[in-house]
């Protein structure tokens, strides 16, 4: 019924500072896991190790009206290879028990 899983996932964040750009990648670890696991319940995602594939910075300089005031401005770009460990619950193994019950007004006001 509860399954451990470890398994890597590559995600990908852009950003207006370094920091702007890392909390984005980390924030779509959930998403990209979400998408891939659907047929489960996710309890806990649990990161083990990130590692930097590849860092990115994208320097240019901007001007007001084209002429006055330039200054240099940067994005950057990291795409990070996550190890998670993944803690899910199958939801398909567990058996409910099915209860009929009349459709009568009487049984939905008086319980």
């Amino acid at each position: 019924m509860r399954k451990v899983i470890e398994t890597k996932v590559r995600i990908e964040g852009k950003g207006d500072s370094k920091e702007k750009a890392l909390n984005f990648a980390l924030g779509n670890i959930q998403k990209k896991i979400m998408k891939d696991y659907k047929g489960n319940m996710i309890i806990r995602i649990e990161p083990v190790n990130v590692e930097v594939v590849e860092a990115m910075e994208t320097s240019y300089i901007e001007r007001f009206l084209f002429i006055f005031a330039p200054r240099e401005r940067s994005k950057y770009r990291v795409v990070l290879e996550v190890d998670v460990k993944l803690f899910l619950l199958d939801v398909e193994e567990i058996n409910f028990t099915k209860i009929e019950q009349g459709n009568s007004l009487k049984s939905n006001i008086f319980g």
